[in-house]
Parts: C-alpha cells; sequence; structure tokens
C-alpha cells in the first residue's frame, strides 16, 4: 500500500463546478467558463474517466455552452442505466434574467464509455427554481450552491437536492426540492427558505434513515438545521415545516465584540449528531477544522475538537468528506480534504466508533498542486465491493480543480480493517502506514527467521545450510538462548550452592528483598547466611553484593559491621549508595536492613572522614 498516484488533466477554462459520479466513482465532471460576452473564453462541460489511474487524463466527453450565457457555478449527478443526469447551476442570458426567465437549473445526460460507445453529453432540461424580482437580483443572482442528498435504498435510489442563490441582496433563498425529474418544477419543491440579505457559504444534506433528511447550511458565523421527512411518492412531508433553527454561533473573541470574528467557509455532515466546520480565522491568520456535536433537536450545539491546520495554510477555499463504509457495529471513517490558497491540499482523517468521534489524524499534506488558486476538492463516493469476500483493491479519489483549469486526482489505495463476511475500509494516516508497514515487515521476517532456526536444529544442527539464511547477528542470538527447562536446572543448582557451599555467591545487582529470600533456608531459618554489601570502589558508586554463613563472615571479613551497629551518618550514606545502586528503595524501609553486614574500603572511610573535618 505506497503512497497514492496522481493524474492531471487541463481544459482551457476556468473551472468552478466538479463532481464524481455516483455509480461510477471513477468518472469525473468539471465544469466552468468565461461567462457571457466575447471573452474567448468557453462555457464548457467535460467528463473525465480516472480509473486508469494514468499521469495524464483525455476527456472521454464535453460540451461546449452557449457564450451568451453564463459559465458553470454549480454540479451534482443523480446515477441512471446508462450513465448519470449532471444538474448543473448555468444563469441564462442578461435579457432573459431581467425579464425574469432564468432558467438556472439545467440538466445534462451524462453516457459513459462502454466498448461500442465512447461516451457523450448531451443537454437536456432547464428549468427556474430560485425566485427574484427587483431587477438587482435577476441581473446579478445565480444560482451558487447544490447538493443531493445520498440515494434512500426504500425510496428506489430517490434523492432530494438543494440549491442556494447569492448576489440577489434580500432575495437569497434556499430551495429544497426533489430530485427525480430531469426538469423539475414549482410541484418538487418542498420548502423556500428567504435569507433576508444573508448569503449561504455551504450546505450539506443527511440521510439519517430512510425518508428522514437533515439539511444544514452555514453563514459566516452560523449554523442552521432542518429535520424532516419526506415522501416521494405523495409529495409531502410528515409534518408542517417550520423554519430552519440556528444550531450554532460563532463566539466573539472579545468582550466589546469589536474584534472580527472567525467565518466559517463550508460545513459536512459526519454523523447525524456531529457536523464538520471549516473555519477561515480573521486577515487571513488561519484555518481550523471544528466539530460541531448537536446534543438535542433544538438545543445549542457545542465545539467539541478542534485541528488547526499547519501555518501554511492562511485561508480555506473549499473541503469534501468522504464517509467510508461502516462495519455491523456502526463504526466507519471519514476522510476529510482542504484546499488551502497556498494551492495545498491537506488530507486528514476521522473515526466514528458508533457512539463517538476520535480525534483528527493527518494522513498528509500535498503542497503546489496548481499553479494558480484552486476552486474545488470532492471525494469520489466510496462503494464498496459487492462480494464480501473479493480480494482486489478498493480506492478513494480526491480531486481538485483551478482557476486556470488544471484537475489533478490522488488515487487512495484503502487498507481493510476488519475480517469475517464484512470487511471495513479506512484510510490509513502516515503515520499509522508506515508503522502498519513496519510491523508488517517485521512480522514476516521474524517468522521467516524462526522456520529457519527451527528448521536447522532438526535437519542442520552444525548450520552448515542455514548459515546463508539466517543472519549472523541472529545465529549469535539464537546461540546464547536458553530453554526454560535449562534454565530452571541452572536455578536449581544455585540454589544449592546457597544451600550448602562455603564460597560467597557471584556478584549481583538482585535486590536486597530478593537476597534475603535467596539466604533462606528451606526450613525459613536465616540464621544460617548472612547478606554482606560491599562498596570498595574508590571513584564509583557500585556495590558488590554476597552471601556467606555467617560465621564466615565474621572470621573472614572484620571490617564488616551489622547496620545496627553503623553510625547515624553511616546508614545515611549507605541509605544513598543503596538507592543509587538500585538494591533498595525508601518505602521498603529500615527494617529489611537489619541484620545485614556492611563492608566499605578503608580509603573511602577515610575520604569521608577528611571531608567532614573540612565543611
Amino acid at each position: 500500500m505506497g503512497p497514492p498516484s496522481v493524474s492531471k488533466a487541463n481544459v482551457k477554462y476556468p473551472i468552478f463546478a466538479a463532481t464524481f459520479a455516483t455509480n461510477n466513482p471513477a468518472i469525473l465532471l468539471v465544469g466552468g467558463g468565461g461567462g457571457a460576452g466575447r471573452s474567448g473564453v468557453p462555457n464548457s462541460i467535460c467528463a473525465f474517466d480516472t480509473s486508469s489511474r494514468a499521469p495524464n487524463l483525455e476527456p472521454f466527453a464535453r460540451l461546449d455552452l452557449s457564450r451568451d450565457e453564463d459559465s458553470v457555478t454549480s454540479a451534482a449527478a443523480v446515477s441512471t442505466k446508462e450513465g448519470c443526469i449532471l444538474y448543473a447551476g448555468v444563469n441564462s442570458g442578461e435579457i432573459e434574467r431581467i425579464k425574469g426567465q432564468n432558467s438556472h437549473l439545467r440538466a445534462f445526460q451524462v453516457t459513459y464509455p462502454r466498448k461500442e460507445d465512447k461516451g457523450g453529453i448531451e443537454f437536456l432540461s432547464k428549468t427556474q427554481l430560485l425566485n427574484a424580482s427587483s431587477e438587482t437580483a435577476r441581473k446579478e443572482g445565480y444560482q451558487r450552491l447544490i447538493r443531493l442528498s445520498p440515494p434512500s435504498k426504500e425510496s428506489g435510489g430517490k434523492r432530494i437536492g438543494v440549491i442556494a442563490s447569492s448576489l440577489q441582496g434580500n432575495e437569497n433563498e434556499l430551495v429544497t426540492f426533489s430530485a427525480v425529474s430531469t426538469k423539475p418544477t414549482s410541484s418538487d419543491v418542498i420548502q423556500r427558505v428567504p435569507l433576508r440579505g444573508q448569503e449561504i457559504n455551504d450546505v450539506d444534506v443527511f440521510l439519517a434513515e430512510d425518508g428522514h433528511y437533515q439539511v444544514a447550511y452555514c453563514l459566516d458565523g452560523s449554523v442552521s438545521i432542518q429535520r424532516f421527512t419526506y415522501d416521494f411518492e405523495s409529495k409531502k412531508t410528515g409534518a408542517k415545516l417550520d423554519a430552519p433553527r440556528k444550531r450554532y454561533e460563532v463566539p466573539s473573541p472579545d468582550l466589546s465584540g469589536r474584534k472580527p470574528r472567525p467565518k466559517i467557509r463550508a460545513l459536512r455532515w459526519l454523523t447525524a449528531n456531529h457536523l464538520l466546520l471549516l473555519v477561515n480565522f480573521p486577515n487571513r491568520s488561519g484555518v481550523e477544522l471544528q466539530v460541531l456535536k448537536l446534543y438535542s433537536e433544538e438545543g445549542m450545539g457545542s465545539i467539541l475538537l478542534r485541528k488547526k491546520l499547519g501555518s501554511g495554510a492562511k485561508q480555506a477555499v473549499d473541503m469534501d468528506v468522504a464517509r467510508l463504509d461502516a462495519d455491523p457495529a456502526g463504526a466507519y471513517q471519514c476522510a476529510i480534504a482542504v484546499a488551502t490558497q497556498d494551492v495545498s491540499l491537506h488530507v486528514h482523517t476521522i473515526d466514528f466508533n458508533g457512539v463517538s468521534l476520535r480525534g483528527f489524524a493527518q494522513y498528509a499534506v500535498y503542497h503546489n498542486v496548481h499553479d494558480v488558486q484552486m476552486t474545488k476538492a470532492v471525494w469520489s463516493p466510496f462503494t464498496p465491493a459487492k462480494a464480501p469476500t473479493v480480494s482486489s483493491p478498493q480506492f478513494l479519489r480526491l480531486a481538485s480543480t483551478s482557476l486556470s483549469g488544471s484537475v489533478s486526482v490522488e488515487t487512495f489505495e484503502l487498507q481493510t480493517v476488519s475480517s469475517g463476511a464484512r470487511r471495513r475500509f479506512v484510510l490509513l494516516s502516515s503515520t499509522k502506514r508506515k508503522l502498519y508497514n513496519a510491523a508488517l515487515y517485521a512480522a514476516f521476517a521474524f517468522i521467516i527467521a524462526m522456520l529457519a532456526v527451527m528448521l536447522q536444529s532438526l535437519v542442520d544442527p552444525h548450520g552448515d545450510w542455514t548459515k546463508g539464511i539466517v543472519p549472523a547477528s541472529l545465529q549469535k542470538a539464537a546461540s546464547g538462548y536458553k530453554a526454560p527447562g535449562v534454565l530452571m536446572e541452572e536455578a536449581r543448582g544455585a540454589r544449592a550452592v546457597l544451600n550448602g557451599a562455603t564460597a560467597p555467591v557471584a556478584k549481583t545487582s538482585q535486590r536486597i528483598g530478593d537476597l534475603l529470600h535467596l539466604g533462606r533456608s528451606d526450613e525459613g531459618d536465616a540464621s544460617q547466611k548472612a547478606v554482606i554489601i560491599r562498596h570498595e570502589d574508590e571513584t564509583g558508586s557500585s556495590l558488590s553484593t554476597e552471601v556467606h554463613d555467617a560465621a564466615d563472615i565474621v572470621k573472614t571479613n572484620s571490617e564488616a559491621r551489622k547496620w545496627e551497629e553503623l553510625s547515624h551518618e553511616e546508614r545515611k550514606r549507605w541509605k544513598d549508595k543503596l538507592v543509587r545502586a538500585g538494591l533498595w528503595a525508601q518505602h521498603e524501609g529500615e527494617t529489611i536492613l537489619k541484620g545485614i553486614f556492611f563492608s566499605e574500603a578503608r580509603a573511602l572511610v577515610g575520604h569521608v572522614a577528611e571531608g567532614m573535618m573540612n565543611r
């Protein structure tokens, strides 16, 4: 699982709209243009097939629109049997707009390439859903946004759509409609929301369950939400719709309210109760991702998580979220892409465990993705393989576009994190990906090495055959390895020396508590053995510990004295030495030291006495 592959393309017009097809996540549709007039820049829609992951892409279909009308400003796709229907925001010419005849919502049939057909794009219809009465609103207004809900399974994949106007002043509005026709009419309108001079920056639709929808939109300083049910057959909602409720307002950075507030640039649903907000700080001073938690259907929400992007990200341009598949417990991952003004793409992930969200994880930051300012960043919809046992890799695509007409498509290979009848896929962060690969390679190397060692012990005890397979360092390490039975026998032998031999135990770094335990006989009589601790190194603080017969210590170590025989200053000095050597800790108390012999070189004692006299 390596880094993403990159495919590039270029069209001859600035791109303002981009979307992937729902039923074929490799089909990318982009639209834009130079608008009305004789600028020489066309208004056009192009379709790309990105499944080849080739470095350079060419459109399999292109449709040029009238230069007397406006450019493509927004786009979303609805699936069909032969391809998809592309809804696009395209203003009519100025003369028609002033007359109040702005057919801004267009529908195009996109046919995918097949063996017998190269594919194509055909105009289907145009209609008007946004209202504008004043001359200024009619002349300047346009369809800035369009978003479609996820397809509803119970309703046969039907979807609702939401569009929002811009530059219409007091007549700006949000319109929710049934997106089941290539030419929606007023009878398909579910709700109109007047914005009273405000402009929507972004909108998103969440399908909580079949027939239950949640529409969220953001202004510069607030988030509003509308919940409702809708029946496509009767074209009715479950109850009379009230106006959307404001559920969050950006707090003022100071009590006076004079300092400018951060602005919400974009939003996306993560779960039924969590919204991801993209926030630009004032004066291009930074960008932050925030998770808004909704605790009830009517109360105000609060910011639960924050993630500030790197110092190079001064202002964000666009954001998109891809929800990956969920496991039976409802856990899934969301991939996040943010396009910033410094032409960089920031890719993060966030995991939902079925109840709550975990923190953000950075996947990567891609710099200089385009030559000029980016306009869109969109993920392909993720649809896992139909057969749960399919072992072929699964991919997620991220497309970004620019004002110069450049297109960049990053294709990421996903990693499965669950087994069994239903696999779940995730996009691993760069750090986790490295750890995963390192752990995988280490596991394989360890298994191969262990098999080689076992094979050597069975068929090649002298190591003639496996010398070329097992590294010398591993052979050396394996030669020093002792089986548990051997270790137990050696331990029994050491205990026999303690219980019967007169020679001292070899110098050791065991703690005093362990030495006292080893010094006891099987009957628990500690009087036969005694522990002596020596310090004979004049330059260091290392100590040696030995176990003797009590009588031998008195005869052969006349300078050794028991703890009870030491002065207060000597005890203090010895406790410092024991602590530094790791043989004793303060919490063990002095009782454990009683009965132990301590021996210190005469030179050391002399130096200490001399130091005390010179104080």
